[in-house]
């Protein structure tokens, strides 16, 4: 998780050093391990590093080529050893010398702009090719490493970090509508910033400066096309263990122990598991994995110890329990935070806190994140995906097979299964919407009606994630959404602004989620079975009552106590809310929902967390305002 940062002038308008200077600066608290600036005539690359592996502590970045293209790279390559392999004539040294930003560089000047489609890995950069007077900018598939810019007529302006690019490019903070719609309804898109200035370069995209005008092509994507198909389900079964070992395995090429999310869950169990078969095989650089758990004395309904510890005891050890009675959900402390970004982490910043100093004290600095099992594995019993292709593709015999089955296992009438998971599937997607009643959007119903007319914003709830990729078969078309949703939340980079760690997704490691895409929808979820496929392939590896288990734990008991436990603290915060003046949210409704917390009544708990953390973000940016006044006054 280092970071890095670039300004170009174009027209080759000198450089001044103190932006790139001040933009440096920046950039430091990310980068404990030092770091360096590249300043030549009307361009400057600068670079802070945090060292995860062996390698990284090998690099010299801005790394300079021999004919003068410049990089600076946040990045791990995952596929170094074929890489390494296929630009043997471009790198030199020793394979274990050799290190990811040498690569990446090799890779440029071996395959030209679309270099990055060859590289698997979590990353970000920045690259100057002085051949053709061009910047290039491109960000891993699921937008793991953040990667901002502003543009103007005269220069670019990119930064892995919002606020010092916010104080380098000196432009006026201007609220982006569009973000906040996003974030208020599920996810912003992952090209938006919160500000309209400032953009964020799109996962699996590669953005190209020429002449002073950006371009952004694809490099990268699901290929709804591609079908894998086998004759038995052992078949199925071994390439997914074999690609959940490598997903695995990627994050722990770290040469210090490293952390992984424990809920008790299927996602989070199974990385943990495998995590631990990899390590005991000797095949990785780190020596440890240690486990951490949020849990709740106060609120059994949200606690999941009992399957903690079934994983703990498989392990023969325990992890780190961060109860919540000492680490509070909703801490007052958030009331003083100053943030750049509006992050929904914020309600549990006691959490990540704790997490964060766990990590330091063990020397870790990589976390493994279950985030993605539920989008890539079909945690839903949901026949949907099956039915509608057989619709579809007209099958109507095994359509009714199955549409037998499916009703007894859901304990739905065959009609009912029939029209919901059939055909309104099957459906285009303009009138799926006028079909689909969604609770979430009934539960959402607290926006400010012109804010939510300007922006689209119940009709983006409704539509969910776009189907980006133009799949034809509904099961592909929901696989590939449910990637693009899960995109939206890692790309916005909460995690990484709340904590100094560098925090992995294996669920969502490029060869697995193109596997997963290509394979039968009926290898995900079957009759009876939610994530079919994860639980018959890795039974081997986790406890029995993990792989059995069938219900989900439910964080809303543990959310719904903290905001009744925090409401004087949160009656201070809205008692002139600008969430209401800045015209987002409906003043009387928010009010009844005040009203019913202070009445000890139950209340939506999802409007609480997503409203608390935008409160004080807009509470931020009105104090640099206030203290941009006072200096300009004072000037």
């Amino acid at each position: 998780m280092s970071a890095i940062g670039a300004i170009f002038n174009f027209n080759e308008r000198p450089l001044e050093p103190e932006p790139l200077v001040s933009l440096w600066n920046g950039l430091a608290h990310r980068g404990p391990d030092g770091g360096n600036f590249v300043l030549k005539r009307s361009l400057g690359f600068c670079y802070r590093a945090f060292h995860t592996n062996r390698e990284s502590r090998l690099e010299k970045q801005p790394l300079v080529s021999s004919d003068g293209r410049i990089l600076t790279a946040d990045l791990r390559i995952d596929n170094r050893e074929e890489l390494i392999t296929q630009l043997k004539d471009l790198l030199h040294g020793e394979r274990s010398e050799i290190t990811d930003v040498q690569i990446a560089m090799a890779a440029h000047e071996q395959w030209g702009d679309m270099f990055p489609a060859h590289m698997i890995g979590e990353y970000a950069l920045i690259l100057w090719n002085p051949a053709d007077r061009t910047v290039l900018m491109a960000r891993d598939h699921i937008g793991a490493r953040t990667l901002y810019y502003h543009k103007n007529k005269e220069s670019l302006i990119c930064s892995s970090e919002l606020l010092p690019l916010l104080n380098v490019a000196d432009i006026p903070v201007e609220i982006n509508d569009e973000y906040i719609a996003g974030y208020l309804g599920q996810s912003p898109e992952p090209w938006l910033t919160p500000y309209k200035n400032i953009h964020a370069l799109e996962p699996g995209c590669l953005g190209k400066v020429e002449n002073g005008e950006l371009r952004q092509q694809r490099y990268w994507g699901l290929d709804p096309s591609r079908q894998i198909r086998y004759t038995t389900d052992t078949e199925y079964e071994e390439h997914f263990l074999q690609l959940m070992q490598e997903a695995v395995r990627a994050p722990l090429r770290s040469d210090c122990p490293v952390f992984a999310d424990l809920s008790g869950g299927l996602d989070s169990s199974s990385i943990v598991c495998v995590a631990d078969h990899v390590i005991a095989s000797g095949e990785v650089q780190a020596p440890l994995l240690e486990t951490v758990s949020q849990v709740f004395d106060e609120s059994p309904t949200s606690d999941e110890r009992k399957f903690i510890k079934c994983v703990e005891a498989q392990r023969g050890r325990s992890g780190h329990h961060l109860l919540e009675e000492e680490y509070r959900l909703l801490s007052s402390d958030i009331y003083d935070v100053s943030r750049c970004t509006l992050n929904p982490c914020l309600v549990s910043l006691e959490y990540h806190r704790a997490l964060c100093d766990a990590m330091r004290s063990s020397g870790a600095r990589v976390l493994l994140s279950g985030q993605g099992g539920d989008e890539m594995l079909n945690s839903g019993h949901n026949p949907s995906s099956e039915l509608a292709d057989l619709f579809i593709e007209f099958h109507p015999l095994r359509l009714h097979r199955r549409l037998k089955v499916w009703s007894r296992s859901l304990n739905k009438p065959y009609s009912q299964v029939l029209w919901r998971n059939s055909i309104v599937p099957a459906l285009p997607a303009q009138l799926q919407l006028k079909l689909k009643h969604s609770p979430v959007l009934k539960k959402s119903r607290f926006l400010d009606a012109g804010f939510a007319s300007r922006t689209n914003a119940y009709e983006k709830m409704l539509a969910g994630a776009s189907d980006i990729y133009a799949c034809r078969l509904p099961s592909s078309r929901m696989q590939s959404r449910g990637f693009v949703s899960v995109v939206r939340s890692v790309a916005a980079g909460y995690r990484r602004e709340i904590g100094d760690i560098d925090v992995s997704y294996p669920f969502l490691h490029r060869p697995l989620v193109e596997f997963l895409q290509a394979i039968p929808s009926d290898q995900r979820v079957r009759p009876g079975e939610t994530r079919s496929l994860m639980r018959r392939s890795l039974r081997n590896l986790l406890p029995e009552r993990i792989v059995k288990r069938k219900s989900k734990g439910n964080p809303g008991e543990a959310f719904l106590r903290a905001v009744t436990r925090e409401f004087f603290w949160l009656s201070r915060l809205f008692e002139d809310p600008l969430v209401c003046s800045y015209g987002y949210i409906d003043a009387a409704k928010f009010r009844a929902e005040l009203h019913k917390v202070r009445m000890g009544c139950e209340v939506n708990t999802t409007l609480f967390l997503k409203v608390v953390p935008l409160e004080i973000w807009l509470r931020s940016l009105e104090s640099r305002h206030r203290i941009a006044d006072v200096i300009t006054v004072a000037v």
